[in-house]
């Protein structure tokens, strides 16, 4: 699937989102790409600690790590809110992180706000 993320059409953004791990607080993160099928989001050192499987601290491919995500499309002032698979992380500096995700569940109404978004772009 994160193959085919790539050949989708992607929209840079800048969108600020809560995320939240395993019941834990909601921490902010930016959510940085947007495609029909995922997401991409930046985060720092303290939330990739979170996210990362117990005792697994080296970003690469993620597996059976899933994180609750909630952020608002310009112009639109519904709070989208997904459950998504993470599929990878990479450091970009000794404080920050790139994860990539693909949507697990996503409601029908947020999905189309979402379509409707990525067509406009």
């Amino acid at each position: 699937m994160y193959a085919l993320k790539h050949k989708l059409h992607r929209v840079e953004t800048a969108l600020r989102a809560s995320m939240r791990v395993r019941g834990s607080i909601a921490q902010p993160v930016l959510v940085e790409q947007l495609t029909e099928t995922g997401l991409d989001f930046l985060c720092d050192a303290g939330a990739q600690c979170r996210i990362m499987p117990e005792g697994r601290k080296t970003p690469g491919p993620v597996f059976g790590v899933y994180v609750d995500m909630a952020f608002r499309l310009p112009g639109n002032d519904r709070e989208l809110q997904t459950r998504c698979r993470v599929v990878f992380c990479h450091r970009l500096s000794q404080n920050s992180y790139r994860f990539g995700c693909e949507f697990h569940q996503i409601d029908d109404v947020d999905r189309a706000l979402l379509m409707d978004f990525l067509l406009r772009k």
